[in-house]
């Protein structure tokens, strides 16, 4: 296996890594919660990025905007109900 696959390999497990932390999390308030808490899970996903970005700066660049992108696509997804109605 070439370097570049290895890259690409990474790049694509922090994509995947963040979507699937955020949406396991998401998912896990819909069930734990008769309303959708979306501060919480947007408290989470800005704290977690902030914790990243601390410790790896700019390494982990890529799983960082995952993160923040997932987080943002999946208050929408649960919100859609409260705030287009």
């Amino acid at each position: 296996m070439s370097n570049y696959n290895r890259e690409e390999l990474f790049l694509l497990n922090n994509v995947l890594l963040a979507l699937f932390l955020v949406a396991d999390f998401a998912l896990f308030l819909h069930f734990s919660n008769s309303s959708f808490p979306w501060f919480a899970l947007l408290g989470a996903g800005i704290g977690l990025a902030i914790i990243v970005l601390c410790w790896a700066e700019k390494v982990q660049i890529y799983f960082i905007a995952s993160l923040l992108v997932f987080t943002g696509l999946f208050l929408l997804i649960y919100n859609w109900h409260s705030i287009f109605h």
